[in-house]
Order: structure tokens, then C-alpha cells, then sequence
């Protein structure tokens, strides 16, 4: 089953705005953040049956070090290019 155009758009779209919201945090927090700290930062924390996932914030941080936007060390993420 293929989704039609404007689904598609939209998600493409929100993705876009939580990368954006990521990199925003990340230019504010020298210091870097963790995935826990991002999540709580944006009220986007996961939470399936009583225990903390925050897969959203995982996968779109993937996705920015993939792009080369970001970098981790141990548990922090950093702007790659402050």
C-alpha cells in the first residue's frame, strides 16, 4: 500500500520541523544534550507500558548524524558546526 502525496508531505514536513527543533536545542546547549534531555526539552518523551523509549528523538537524531549536522560523544550530541 502506497500513501497518496499529502500524507506523505505532511509527515516529510513534520520530520523537517523536529530536525529543525533538534538543531535549535543543540545550538542553544554548547554543552550538548543527551536523547533523554531532548525529549524532555521538546515534551516529545515516549512512553509504552510505564517504560521510557523516546524512539522519535532516537530515530531523528540518527537521521542528523547521518546528514553530517551533528556528533555524538558517549550519551551527548553536539552541532557539528556551531
Amino acid at each position: 500500500m502506497t500513501p497518496t502525496h499529502a500524507p506523505r508531505k505532511q509527515a516529510q514536513k513534520a520530520l523537517s520541523l523536529l530536525k529543525e527543533a533538534i538543531l535549535a536545542l543543540l545550538a542553544e546547549n554548547p554543552g550538548g544534550l543527551t536523547n533523554a534531555e531532548i525529549a524532555d526539552m521538546l515534551d516529545i518523551r515516549s512512553d509504552y507500558k510505564g517504560s521510557q523509549k523516546d524512539y522519535l528523538s532516537w530515530s531523528v537524531l540518527g537521521l542528523l548524524l547521518n546528514e553530517g549536522k551533528i556528533h555524538r560523544e558517549g550519551r551527548r550530541y553536539f552541532l557539528l558546526n556551531p
